[in-house]
């Protein structure tokens, strides 16, 4: 008879297999998971989210910007697709009892979907357009916004709206198809940071570098080719602009021969600027509105998928609830630290491949052996282990007769660290359902990498840092102890026991 989870059967044999039936047998979970199918995916959970991290940012160094890209109705095409079938997913994924239920709330979310597909797909034929005016304050946002809306939009009726975006760190609106980013001298590192977040979601963006009178001529000059400088990487154009140039004295001989001095402001100097403009929306209309088209598609996309997640971490939070229980058991009864080694490694590998079922990925067992011995050794060389032995045993001083019996010390550490792990790993294939099912491997196999062992390192320090301030320690101290295994060394295990 052919092994249908060789990893875990393996590697609890080594260590802590005795106890194995005990925790499923007991645990309300495990009646409710049946033959435990289930309860392997969840130790997937924590090795495999990490390796996620690090292969999305690599994908982003790999392509361009949405909006530096030229965007066919092909692209928006594909991309609807992909949400339909990601509707159908959904559907064949539901529990039957909600399948049959039309009332419930999935349903209407469902729909608005549906609706959003058909709205995206009418917007390709738009041929109005939208501006954004975004920027720190005291720029000259409000200005420019306003002088465009009364002397140049009057003369371009295809634009049919110009929009102050407020906030220093708020996107402008789904709709802007034309985003002009403010700033009132050299690029600040954080406005730098905000241009390539534009750019990466997908906003066509043109800087403008406003009161430019307020320097001099030489150091007016300077700061544009500085900017010019960042940003030439990007393809973006950089205007130079002067919405309210500061007053001037002026004087004036008058007929009688007398001197009349006073203060008038110099015309708006938004030459540059209102050229650049008027040749993106009469020359580049349809590749504006695609690319905006392309960005609500994707955001519609990701929306869909997370409403799809949430339906999927239904299914994987009880597993790392029954997985962690698993591991406590195994860690309580295993005599040697190497073999509580070996047992966690054991389950985080064949988690990775069940829960890979659950979001709908296959890897194999040498990728998963390959990726749970990777997060067994940065679980050890970060001091994790360490760290929650000492925090957890130092809540278990409570418990007098349990503490005096070490295994409980150890056995609620692992359920802990498997919590951790596979609180990462969820998020791991959350994340990686965004990516195109061709980059998926890649980003799972990245963290194999250098960078990627560093990423996966800071992302478990994060999640084990989130996980202690949110969970409530004592409480989770108390489940733990509940599903040890009975022995003479857990006696608060066996009162509960005698008084169930």
């Amino acid at each position: 008879m052919q092994l249908k989870r060789p990893i875990l059967v393996g590697g609890l044999g080594l260590s802590a297999s005795l106890w194995l039936l005990n925790i499923v047998g007991h645990s309300p979970v495990g009646y409710a998971l049946g033959d435990g199918s289930a309860l392997m995916g969840m130790a997937v959970l924590g090795s495999g989210l990490w390796l996620f991290k690090q292969g999305k940012s690599a994908e982003l160094a790999i392509d361009p910007p949405l909006a530096l890209q030229t965007v066919d109705r092909s692209a928006v095409d594909k991309v609807t697709s992909r949400i339909e079938a990601t509707i159908a997913t959904l559907i064949e994924e539901l529990p039957e009892e909600i399948k049959e239920d039309k009332a419930q709330p999935i349903w209407t979310q469902i729909e608005q979907k549906r609706q959003a597909i058909s709205q995206v797909v009418k917007n390709i034929e738009r041929e109005s357009l939208t501006v954004a005016v975004v920027g720190n304050k005291s720029t000259g946002k409000t200005a420019l916004a306003s002088y465009l809306s009364e002397h140049w939009q009057t003369a371009h009726p295809q634009v049919e709206n110009i929009t102050e975006t407020e906030g220093e760190a708020s996107l402008p609106s789904a709709d802007a198809d034309i985003v002009l980013f403010m700033t009132a001298g050299d690029l600040t590192q954080s406005e730098l940071q905000r241009i390539h977040t534009l750019l990466k979601a997908g906003y066509r963006t043109q800087i403008v570098f406003n009161k430019q009178d307020q320097l001099a001529p030489a150091d007016r000059q300077s700061v544009l080719q500085r900017i010019q400088t960042r940003v030439e990487d990007l393809g973006i154009g950089v205007s130079a602009i002067a919405t309210q140039p500061n007053l001037i004295k002026v004087r004036r001989h008058q007929d009688n021969g007398e001197i009349e001095e006073f203060t008038e402001r110099p015309q708006p100097q938004l030459s540059s600027l209102t050229d650049r403009l008027t040749h993106l929306v009469n020359s580049e209309a349809q590749q504006l509105v695609l690319t905006t088209t392309l960005r609500q598609a994707n955001a519609l996309r990701a929306d869909t998928q997370n409403l799809l997640n949430a339906q999927r971490q239904q299914r994987a939070l009880p597993i790392i609830e029954q997985m962690q229980w698993i591991a406590a058991g195994s860690a309580f009864a295993s005599p040697m630290p190497s073999l509580d080694l070996l047992a966690a490694t054991a389950i985080n590998a064949q988690m990775i491949v069940d829960l890979g079922k659950v979001y709908g990925q296959t890897f194999s067992l040498e990728q998963a052996k390959k990726a749970a011995g990777t997060l067994a050794e940065l679980l050890v060389k970060l001091g994790l282990v360490e760290l929650s032995t000492q925090v957890l045993g130092s809540l278990l001083k409570t418990h007098a007769a349990t503490y005096l019996a070490g295994g409980a010390v150890q056995g609620v550490s692992a359920a802990y660290l498997t919590r951790v792990v596979g609180l990462s790993l969820v998020e791991f294939f959350e994340e990686q359902s965004l990516l195109p099912v061709e980059k998926r491997k890649f980003a799972f196999d990245s963290m194999f990498s250098d960078r990627g062992f560093t990423d996966m390192g800071d992302r478990l320090q994060t999640i084990f840092k989130t996980t202690k301030q949110s969970l409530g320690l004592q409480s989770f101290v108390q489940q733990t102890l509940a599903h040890l295994p009975v022995s003479e060394k857990n006696p608060v295990s066996e009162k509960k026991q005698v008084a169930a």
